[in-house]
């Protein structure tokens, strides 16, 4: 099959560097065999002795080296994300490139067709691998003439995503568990004033964190936010979930927004999602579900494997990156179980009823999130599904991340596609 070419542009010159404490003429003839070596591949690229292997395995020897930063201004990602092997050859000066992304070719064609049929304005989404960080799909559906990349961006609300920050905090920090029973009065999904109050009486409910979370019960967690976690819990679990830095990408990903003032009212509206000024991108997002699944370790994100030169030597090589131990894998454990009841009995359920019966959903651990809000001027609605599945007797799992704007008329859910998504990833070893 003819492969793409996609040339690249722009890149800035980078010199390899001597050592000064050699004997001066040694010196010039290091120099002068360097020069020699230098290339076209300059222009392009920066200068390194070594690195690993395109398959793993030992170190090579190989000068011209890509880091993931130099990648963001070379490649377009609607075409990596098009191409239909997932091999791109990029020309460089004359000289040919080989590239190898590390997208499973039969999920992102499969969801790139159910996506494509929906016609809400924006969809965003993300399936990675949650050990290391590889990216299995990424599809950006834009309705919207000039918009930026859904998946890269982080201008969406994350609504009741963040109940997953203030849960885990709660978990790791403040010695409770999903049993613990908390307490509630007033509507399930309202915040007013005096639902935040500790009174207890006889239209009082008492509820476990689980079911909370599961029912995504914005009371509870905006009590969670007054009285158990406060300005610097928050603030400090959603850093440790990555909040406000850069994510390391090969592609430059806007940071998630999130700040927290000094009125307790504005951390329970933070604690439960209720605003509008806490914003993820769908890429974070499946980070921070990929965090429950993998004992609690935030993982950078790569989606280029290998870029090999014309003569095979490797110059880009994706590796794992881990980023920090968010929580400890026992609090990972009990965000699992949590993130199993919105799928089981929460606000989810509906999509997943009966995969006790499907013969590959009865075969997966699945967990998720669901959160949605609408902008200020209710035209559009943000509807967010953030989770993960993993086989009950093997070793697979998939984190995913989906982001479904919707404008007056409300289409397919979420969570539906994360569902089929799920299906098809696992067909052949659950299948």
């Amino acid at each position: 099959m003819h492969q793409k070419q996609f040339p690249l542009k722009g890149f800035p010159k980078r010199f390899f560097k001597g050592s000064l404490c050699f004997f001066p003429c040694l010196l010039l003839l290091v120099i002068g065999i360097q020069c020699f070596k230098v290339d076209l591949l300059t222009d392009c690229v920066n200068r390194s002795p070594r690195i690993g292997g395109p398959f793993g395995g030992e170190a090579v020897e190989a000068l011209d080296v890509l880091m993931k930063k130099d990648l963001r201004r070379l490649i377009d990602l609607e075409a990596l994300c098009n191409t239909p092997d997932g091999k791109i050859d990029i020309n460089c000066s004359g000289r040919l490139f080989s590239m190898e992304t590390t997208l499973d070719r039969g999920l992102q064609n499969y969801m790139l067709k159910v996506i494509q049929r929906s016609q809400s304005p924006l969809i965003g989404f993300v399936a990675m691998d949650p050990a290391t960080g590889q990216i299995l799909s990424m599809i950006d559906s834009k309705k919207v003439n000039r918009a930026k990349s859904v998946c890269l961006s982080s201008q969406f609300p994350a609504a009741s995503i963040f109940k997953i920050v203030s849960a885990a905090a709660a978990i790791d920090h403040c010695n409770i568990s999903g049993d613990t029973e908390l307490t509630y009065n007033g509507s399930a999904h309202t915040l007013y004033k005096n639902q935040l109050t500790d009174r207890i009486n006889r239209y009082t409910n008492s509820i476990s964190l689980k079911t909370s979370f599961a029912k995504s019960i914005n009371p509870v967690f905006g009590k969670l936010g007054i009285f158990r976690l406060k300005k610097d819990l928050i603030e400090e679990y959603a850093n440790r979930f990555g909040f406000n830095q850069p994510i390391d990408f090969e592609f430059p990903i806007e940071p998630s927004r999130i700040s927290v003032g000094h009125d307790p009212y504005h951390w329970a509206e933070i604690a439960c999602g209720f605003n509008r000024k806490t914003l993820i991108s769908p890429i974070h997002g499946a980070m921070m579900a990929a965090v429950i699944v993998n004992e609690g370790k935030l993982v950078e994100p790569t989606i280029i494997g290998f870029i090999t030169d014309d003569q095979r030597n490797p110059v880009y090589v994706g590796s794992t990156n881990i980023i920090r131990q968010v929580m400890s894998p026992k609090a990972s454990q009990e965000m699992k179980e949590l993130m199993a009841a919105t799928i089981s009995r929460g606000t989810c359920s509906s999509t997943f009823i009966g995969c006790r019966r499907d013969p590959i959903l009865s075969k997966l651990s699945i967990g998720g999130k669901t959160g949605s809000i609408n902008d200020k001027s209710d035209e559009l609605h943000y509807d967010w599904f953030v989770g993960f599945c993993a086989e009950k007797a093997g070793t697979r799992k998939l984190a995913l991340a989906v982001l479904v704007v919707h404008d007056k008329l409300l289409r397919e859910k979420s969570h539906k596609f994360a569902r089929r998504a799920m299906r098809y990833y696992f067909r052949k070893s659950c299948g």
